[in-house]
């Protein structure tokens, strides 16, 4: 079995490995309920829909719903 007459010095190891990254970002969708970007087979983190379904609801969503509430104990 053969073997290397002298050991790879590290910088040019990570170099060659550099080589094989892919430059693109990552791939992304639009929703279909509020139109913004969103990752594929991910809930939409602005609406909360997923697959024309609400999923989640979301954090705006709860502090409407906190601020009605108190709106109400006060009257």
């Amino acid at each position: 079995m053969p073997v290397p007459k002298k050991r790879r010095p590290h910088a040019r190891t990570r170099t060659n490995h550099a080589y094989n990254f892919k430059a693109e970002g990552k791939a992304t969708g639009i929703c279909k309920n509020c139109g913004t970007a969103v990752l594929p087979h991910t809930i939409c983190p602005a609406c909360g829909f997923y697959k024309g379904r609400k999923v989640k609801v979301t954090k705006i969503e709860k502090r409407n719903a906190r601020q009605a509430r108190k709106a109400e104990d006060k009257k």
